[in-house]
This record gives structure tokens, C-alpha cells and sequence, in this order.
């Protein structure tokens, strides 16, 4: 599976920064519903591509 590279990177400040932190620190993580449904479909293609192997 190839994925593209044009994406762009922006720092992260303030309350979203707080909530990272916590969360590495924690052994947590944070998401939002669009990175959970990416995760998914990551994991789907995947799982096909083992599929035909």
C-alpha cells in the first residue's frame, strides 16, 4: 500500500499541545473521528492485501 507524501506538518500549540503531552505521558492517545475512520480503512486494505498474498 503506498501512501502519498503531500502532506504538511503544522506545530502543535496550546490546549491541543496540553492534550498530547498528557496523553504521551499517560501512555494514552488522542484522536478524532476522522483519524479513527483512516485507521480503518488503513487496517481493511490491509487485511485484503494479506488476503490475496
Amino acid at each position: 500500500m503506498k501512501y502519498k507524501g503531500n502532506t504538511i506538518s503544522k506545530p502543535v500549540v496550546g490546549k491541543e499541545a496540553r492534550i498530547l503531552s498528557k496523553a504521551i505521558k499517560s501512555g494514552g492517545y488522542v484522536a478524532n473521528e476522522k483519524a479513527i475512520a483512516t485507521a480503518k480503512r488503513v487496517v481493511e486494505q490491509i487485511l485484503k492485501e494479506e488476503n490475496r498474498a
